[in-house]
């Protein structure tokens, strides 16, 4: 009988450690990795002869006990809900006890044990082992209970915590694969957000989820006030967002700005420089607490913190780690060359705005001077005519004379006025009033107040219904759109066609030659017509100040439309075909979500 027990028992070890090996093998699969937790409770329930098992893991931005997995019967969703409540409030239970003490708990009856918690009626025997994070923290606890009294032996803990460690194993690479999907898909949408607020808030969003901390917050240095001021954070302290501000050097969050110090601390509030100006907890439940610079390629720009509340239960260590301070100093830098990025377009928009301003300005006075000249002299012949004697003001030819200078007069005052009207739109392109609407509702008026009511050109229209609402300047872009279609129009004399439409173009869907971020959606509107279509020679001319192939105007006109559309960061180009027509294709971004 001894012999045949032995066997068995070599038997029954060899199973439990090719199914071992195997869990581990999925560890490093991603495609196996999300049934493991259950594989591995079904295993610890057939190694020790186990009713029902669960893992419970530590919730690591409240620090409560949560049942993850379940295996064995009577489990549903209340149960695994509610199992763990006594724990979480009272501190004990024996699945609390292990969580605090970070050591394996064999109890063989558990009448008899001052840490037992009951919950299932027929639970007499309960065996509980912790598993850990790669800094030693109990990250949690595996469990299985038994109807029978003594069921369970040191061999029974010794395969248990086996299992748990390759679940710690398990949770540590989930971790690694969800911080590094999230950084890089942080730095993707870095590249391809447009506005410094929604920046911040992508950041704090995934700074939070991937450090799992209930507080964090982004502060960027003012250029004009040079003092930080909160641009995005979670909890309490976002109703202070665009108020809340440090000058450089005022408390840890003006240290960090000011000599790119970081700290990593479990109770910040014991830190001579801690002021407690701005916190996301109240001082009394603040805990662990990290800062650091959002540096540029020269310069500190800001500074991204997190907190952690002091409310968790005492099994938690809230504080964070060396690994958590490398996370955040990498989301940091990231976070400093996006604002960067966005500021040094900014600026070259402006320098190059004011360049084109200044060939404008000469070019203007050049012919508003001209223009003024002609009037000037239509005026003194007008002084001359009227000076001369009633009798010869009477004569026919001569009020033929008047009427025609004053038409001349009327002409050259159009004109500068049309001068003067280019002028103002070029220089007032870039500036703004943004309001959320609907695309295809201001391309619809605009069409409404620009096409011809009477003419030879058939008109087409074809509109996403789908579109989102995009945030714009209306009468920027109807003035933008009503020159695209003039243009059109002016272009085809004889007849022709115009064809306007709007499409949904989902990330990754932007032509390949549109150089358009391949991260954010856009919205397509293109405006074709059937005239003779834009040489190749000049196709790369056609939006630079002054060039024009028209008569009228200054040659500003699609120069102002590509100022408008990048001031919405857009983008418009020309593709269509000499000789078959021209196409106008404007991209405005879909805004992020936030």
């Amino acid at each position: 009988m001894t012999d045949m027990m032995t066997i068995q028992d070599s038997a029954d070890n060899e199973l439990f450690q090719k199914i071992a090996s195997d869990l581990l093998l999925k560890t490093l699969r991603l495609t196996q990795a999300e049934d493991l937790l259950k594989t591995t409770l079904q295993e610890a329930l057939r190694c020790t002869g186990g009713r029902r098992a669960f893992i419970a893991l530590i919730e690591q931005d409240t620090g409560e006990l949560a049942v993850a997995e379940t295996s064995g019967p009577d489990w549903n969703d209340e149960s695994r809900r509610i199992r763990l409540r006594p724990h979480n409030e009272t501190e004990r239970g024996i699945t609390g006890f292990v969580a605090i003490t970070g050591e394996p708990h064999l109890s063989n009856d558990v009448s008899q044990d001052l840490h037992y918690i009951p919950y299932f009626e027929d639970v007499q025997s309960e065996i509980a082992v912790p598993f850990f994070d790669d800094e030693g923290k109990v990250r949690g606890v595996l469990s299985v209970d038994n109807d029978q009294i003594n069921h369970f032996d040191p061999s029974h803990l010794l395969k248990l915590t086996t299992l748990a460690n390759i679940i710690a194993t398990f949770m540590a690479f989930e971790e690694f694969r969800n911080r590094e999907r999230l950084l890089v898909q942080i730095g993707m949408d870095l590249t391809s957000i447009t506005k410094i607020g929604a920046l911040a808030r992508r950041v704090v969003a995934v700074a939070s989820e991937v450090l799992q901390c209930e507080g964090c917050s982004v502060f960027l240095l003012e250029e004009a006030s040079h003092r930080l001021v909160l641009r995005a954070s979670r909890g309490a302290l976002q109703k202070q967002v665009g108020k809340a501000s440090y000058a450089l050097g005022e408390g840890l969050t003006g240290t960090v700005a000011l000599t790119g110090e970081t700290f990593r601390l479990e109770d910040p509030t014991a830190e001579p420089r801690w002021r407690g100006t701005h916190p996301e907890f109240a001082v009394d439940e603040q805990s662990a607490y990290m800062a650091v610079p959002v540096i540029g390629r020269e310069k500190i720009l800001g500074v991204l913190r997190v907190s952690r509340p002091r409310s968790a239960p005492s099994w938690f260590r809230a504080k964070f780690s060396e690994g958590d301070e490398r996370v955040l100093m990498t989301i940091g830098s990231q976070l400093g060359n996006a604002v960067e990025n966005l500021r040094n377009f900014d600026r070259l928009v402006r320098s190059e705005r004011m360049a084109a301003w200044g060939e404008l300005s000469a070019k203007s006075a050049h012919m508003i001077g001209n223009r003024t000249f002609a009037v000037k002299g239509d005026l003194n012949e007008l002084k001359h005519i009227l000076s001369q004697s009633p009798v010869v003001l009477s004569d026919a030819k001569v009020c033929a004379e008047v009427a025609a200078l004053v038409n001349s007069v009327e002409r050259g005052i159009f004109k500068l006025e049309d001068i003067l009207r280019e002028f103002r739109d070029f220089v007032m392109a870039t500036q703004l009033n943004m309001k959320e609407g609907d695309i295809n509702a201001i391309l619809k008026e605009t069409v409404s107040e620009t096409f011809p009511k009477r003419c030879e050109i058939s008109l087409m229209q074809s509109y996403d219904e789908t579109a989102p609402p995009l945030l714009f300047d209306a009468e920027k872009l109807k003035r933008a759109f009503s020159e695209l279609i003039e243009n059109a129009v002016s272009f085809m004399q004889t007849g022709g066609s115009l064809h306007i439409k709007t499409e949904i173009l989902a990330a990754g869907e932007t032509p390949r030659d549109s150089r358009l971020s391949p991260n954010r959606s856009y919205v397509q509107i293109s405006i074709a017509d059937t005239g003779p279509g834009v040489p190749d020679e000049i196709k790369p001319r056609i939006f630079k100040p002054f060039f024009s192939s028209r008569v009228k105007g200054m040659g500003l006109g699609l120069s102002i439309v590509k100022g408008i559309i990048d001031s919405h960061h857009g983008t418009i180009r020309e593709c269509g075909k000499f000789g078959t027509g021209a196409e106008f294709e404007v991209f405005l971004p879909v805004p992020e979500l936030t």
